[in-house]
């Protein structure tokens, strides 16, 4: 009956309804995970040819398909299921329910459709609803059953009778053709345009091609200050400013300080007009002159730049032109902004206006159609980036899309806005930046200044008030942005659910602004539709928790260095991850999930990305740690961030092999870095390619002791509500402390080798504390002669005497010793033996079993290790194994004990020792020492071959004695009483039959004096 009744629906609604309008999906989430590349997203991507499906190889029925609707959709009548087209019919689903629920009561849901049957194959399966559903808010498809117990579809279309509304961004279309340009530029001319200096294929005609993505640059090669930049002109044309528009990526060639002079047609002599100091400014910045001048040639002399090298991205010469009639229409207008109309204006006023610009926006406003809240803001000024990161000593990635205003606009178009406000001889500019496909897209900036400002668009874009200067009590300024249209912005303070939901169903951009406290992301609609459709609160504080986690180890906090400048995010289908000029960028096509949905954030990716932005540089980013320092905040935010809250960074948490020829093992990584440095003696970067995550261990090692557990003296931990009345060392801001001496340092000239060594006495310093034993043993303090590569190739020297002379620079500081000797064995998990101090206990030969090359220790059993050392037969430490290894769940640690091993030893925080297995301590089991004088136990030779007879010596021998052999379970294979020599020839009997391994021979006298317990290995 359900089958037949679905049949007329179907054909009722083919007969009836020919008028039908598909309608958007605002979001969509499916009950089972999908197959990695078969994202449910994929049955609204208007593609049969892909697919959603749910994972492969476990039961996806049940199933359920939620999708979301806005307030633009008025009514559904009808929806399609396209199933799968190829690769066979698994997942099709024949078995379905359907329900729904409405704008007005969300979580109600009520029952359209119960176990309606579909055929399994790839024909669409249409549903027709009896009443159209109103208001919709959620249709849900319960998948009761499909093909192989999976869960595919291609795709999910719904109609509506009515048709929705086209969110396109036009509120209010206002013409502008009227209008004329209000500063005019000045056509170079490039017989007579001349660079003292330049680089091959960067002369100066690429400082006026109107591309900002050519630069002008001066030689690489011995350059010579002062450049001299001579730009020809018609000799005719009046010009009252220039516009200097710096490279927009990479540091050097940024102006410092210039000369301008300028010669006429009249008086070939230059003339001084005028000194600036650009500030190595990364804003384009206009320099009125003192007067008008009407040039032949315009020099630039150029004293000093960033880096000693001269560069230009654009260079424009301008005459300020005139806005027309000062404040028209003031009888229609309430305010010089054009903003509001006078509550006396009636339509009548309106119709008699001459002006179709005027009357236009009159019209709008006074309709209530105009979008106040995108075109009439506020704007406040932030200072420069390149005061903020020259202050931080970090790269240029902070935020240069401050005052983001909710608007795109297109190439070519007459674009109007107002202004009010601008102070006096302050630069300030509309940027309009293209992010529709990567983040170095082109960008253009147009010179603002009160009242009317009209100019002509040289690309289309998101538009940005760049109000950058070094004087932060300069006031808000007022903007009244006309043309253009609203693709909207979420802010953290001021936007609602209704704003996001609205601005990313709106087809004016497919980009958007997303701002928070301390972060500025610009991604996709569709990627934030998927992965954030609710949540636009949660999604940017967690970024802004990532920015204020790194400031805080940075010190920025307790330095009061905190910026207002916030750091920047990109993300669209292109450029991989990678730190940039103007941000990060992170490219969605790795998982959109990891940029977007709270649950699922890459917080060590982005962390690290933020951390290449924040890293001091090159004070804490010597040669070989480009890729390492980032991630002393990729482990933080990793630990404190982490939805799995397991108490871990991915140090601890990720399987990795510690060294060539092991298995992979949880905490692998920092055993091998123990490995590397503790038991084998190398430098920290004694290798020409180090594994970037090895050497990163020791920081990890020194965030987690002085950051987390309090320098195992009781001292506060890193946190936002680090206690104001503690008056001890500062452990827990070491780093911060660090970076704020590297601050102000001049590095300049300084070698890799010289700055890892400061990095060593400045933590000394910092902590008041003589490290260099847990420098020695993690391997900064060891001599190494290498060239490195990681993100470019440097030589990293340290000798033995600039060694000798960072120790002895140190312990005459008469520091105190850390509380632990061992801060090299800690890890996340053993954070709290640190902390609190707590004593190892364990007894030996329990809670301890062997398998497979691995002793398995109890937690339960043997409490408060921090780490387990491995020994071989000559008692040389050959392996570490850190608290936790080989088990996330903390419940017990794998140690390592290959077959040269013959005990392993508990670590306790304070370096006490106990031993964990054999049974039977080797070199070191006696009864007393004061039983044992004058008596030497020796067996030769020793290890034993096959077929060989050993020796036994026993010093000041005499009578009869007890002899016991034991295998290294502790079970006794062979024992014997009587003279020496009689055992001898007993022992040499039964050891041929011995298999290979090692052996515990004892001894007692008659008296059952013991002696000293010998180890005899059978090969």
């Amino acid at each position: 009956m359900k089958k037949l009744l679905l049949n007329f629906f179907i054909l009722w609604g083919t007969l009836v309804f020919s008028q039908l309008y598909q309608v958007p999906v605002y979001s969509i989430s499916s009950l089972q995970p999908a197959q990695p590349g078969n994202k449910v997203t994929n049955l609204l991507d208007g593609d049969n040819t892909t697919i959603y499906h749910s994972k492969w190889y476990q039961n996806g029925i049940p199933d359920e398909l939620k999708f979301y609707f806005t307030s633009n959709v008025t009514s559904i009548k009808k929806l399609v299921y396209t199933p799968r087209q190829s690769g066979g019919p698994n997942g099709r689903w024949t078995n379905v329910s359907i329900s729904y629920s409405t704008q007005g009561a969300p979580n109600t849901f009520i029952s359209v459709s119960n176990n309606l049957i579909w055929a399994s194959n790839a024909q669409d399966k249409e549903v027709v609803f009896p009443t159209a559903i109103q208001n919709p808010y959620m249709i849900k498809i319960s998948v009761n059953a499909g093909i192989g117990n999976l869960s595919s579809g291609a795709e999910m279309k719904f109609f509506s009778e009515t048709q929705p509304a086209i969110t396109d961004g036009i509120d209010c279309s206002i013409n502008t053709s009227e209008l004329s340009i209000n500063d005019t530029k000045a056509t170079i001319i490039p017989s007579g345009t001349t660079a003292s200096s330049y680089q091959g294929g960067n002369n100066i005609d690429k400082s006026y091609d109107n591309d900002v993505n050519t630069v002008y640059h001066s030689s690489f090669n011995n350059p010579t200050f002062p450049v001299v930049l001579n730009y020809r002109l018609d000799g005719v044309t009046p010009i009252d400013y220039l516009k200097y528009t710096p490279r927009s990526s990479g540091l050097d060639g940024r102006f410092g300080s210039v000369n301008i002079s300028y010669n006429t047609t009249a008086n070939s002599t230059f003339v001084n007009l005028m000194s600036f100091d650009f500030q190595h400014s990364f804003s384009p910045i206009s320099v009125y002159f003192p007067n008008q001048i009407t040039p032949l040639n315009v020099r630039i002399t150029v004293n000093n730049s960033q880096g000693n090298i001269a560069s230009c991205a654009e260079m424009g010469f301008y005459t300020v032109g005139s806005s027309g009639a000062v404040n028209p229409y003031d009888n229609i207008f309430a305010n010089t902004l054009y903003s509001a109309l006078k509550p006396s204006v009636i339509q009548a006023d309106i119709d008699g206006m001459a002006s179709p610009f005027y009357k236009g926006l009159a019209q709008c406003l006074f309709n209530g159609t105009y979008a106040n809240k995108y075109r009439v803001q506020d704007y406040k000024v932030y200072p420069p980036i390149s005061v903020t990161t020259g202050n931080l000593k970090v790269k240029n990635g902070y935020d240069s899309f401050e005052n983001p205003t909710g608007m795109v606009f297109a190439q070519g178009d007459k674009v109007a806005l107002f202004a009010q406000n601008i102070p006096s001889g302050v630069s300030i500019s509309l940027q309009v930046k293209d992010f529709s496909t990567v983040l170095l897209g082109t960008t253009s900036y147009y010179e603002l200044h009160n009242g009317l400002n009209v100019f002509q668009l040289t690309n289309s874009g998101l538009g940005y008030i760049s109000y950058y200067n070094t004087n932060a009590a300069l006031p808000d300024i007022k903007i009244n942005i006309v043309s253009g249209k609203v693709n909207g912005l979420y802010h953290y303070q001021t936007s609602t659910q209704s704003d996001w939901e609205t601005n990313l169903t709106n087809s004016a951009y497919h980009m958007i602004d997303v701002v928070g406290q301390h972060s500025h992301l610009v991604y996709k609609k569709s990627m934030l539709r998927n992965h954030a459709p609710f949540n636009p609160a949660e999604l940017v504080s967690k970024y802004d928790l990532i920015v204020k986690n790194e400031w805080l180890v940075m010190g920025l906090y307790k330095y009061n260095l905190v910026p207002k400048n916030r750091m920047f995010g990109y993300s669209n289908n292109e450029g991989g991850w990678h730190a940039a000029e103007l941000g990060i960028n992170l490219d969605s096509d790795g998982g959109e999930e990891k940029i977007a949905d709270v649950n699922q954030l890459s917080l060590w990716g982005i962390a690290h990305e933020f951390g290449h932005v924040n890293q001091i540089r090159p004070d804490v980013k010597w040669i070989g740690t480009t890729e390492v320092t980032n991630n002393m905040h990729s482990t933080w935010v990793d630990y404190h961030m982490n939805p799995q809250n397991d108490g871990m960074s991915r140090l601890e948490r990720e399987s990795v092999v510690p060294t060539t020829g092991m298995e992979s093992i949880e905490g692998g990584r920092i055993n091998g870095a123990i490995l590397n440095t503790t038991v084998n003696q190398e430098a920290l970067q004694g290798n020409t390619n180090p594994d970037v995550f090895k050497v990163l261990v020791p920081f990890w090692q020194l965030e987690l002791y002085y950051q987390l557990a309090g320098a195992s003296r009781n001292a506060p931990v890193l946190s936002f509500n680090y206690p104001t009345n503690y008056t001890g060392v500062d452990y827990a801001h070491w780093f911060g402390t660090v970076a704020n001496v590297a601050r102000s340092y001049n590095s300049s000239g300084i070698s890799n080798g010289e700055l890892l060594l400061n990095f060593v006495k400045n933590t000394c310093d910092a902590v008041q504390e003589d490290l260099t034993g847990f420098f020695i043993k993690t391997g900064f303090l060891k001599p190494v002669n290498n060239y490195i590569d990681n993100n470019g190739i440097g030589q990293l020297i340290i000798t033995q005497a600039q060694i000798d002379a960072t120790i002895a620079s140190i312990q005459a500081k008469n520091y105190q010793t850390p509380v632990s000797p061992v801060i090299h064995y800690i890890s996340s998990r053993s954070i709290e033996a640190f902390r609190n101090q707590l004593p190892l206990s364990g007894q030996t030969g329990q809670g301890v079993t062997l398998s497979n090359n691995y002793l398995t220790v109890q937690h339960s059993v043997w409490k408060n290790a921090v780490a387990y050392e491995t020994f071989n037969a000559n008692n040389q430490l050959i392996y570490v194994s850190v608290m936790g290894t080989g088990d996330t769940s903390n419940q017990t640690t794998k140690v390592y004990y290959p077959s040269t091993a013959t005990a392993v030893y508990a670590v306790g925080y304070d370096g006490q020792k106990i031993l964990v297995y054999p049974s039977f301590p080797l070199e070191t089991l006696t009864t007393t020492e004061a039983e044992n004088k004058g008596f030497e136990l020796i067996v030769y030779p020793n290890p034993v071959e096959q077929n060989d007879t050993i020796h036994i010596q026993l010093k000041n021998a005499s009578g009869n004695y007890n002899a016991q052999i034991s295998g290294l379970d502790g079970k006794v294979i062979f024992s014997s009483k009587g003279s020496l020599e009689a055992i001898e020839r007993e022992i040499n009997t039964e050891v041929l039959k011995y298999h290979t391994g090692i052996y515990l021979l004892s001894l007692k006298d008659a008296k059952g004096k013991a002696f000293k317990t010998v180890k005899i290995i059978k090969r």
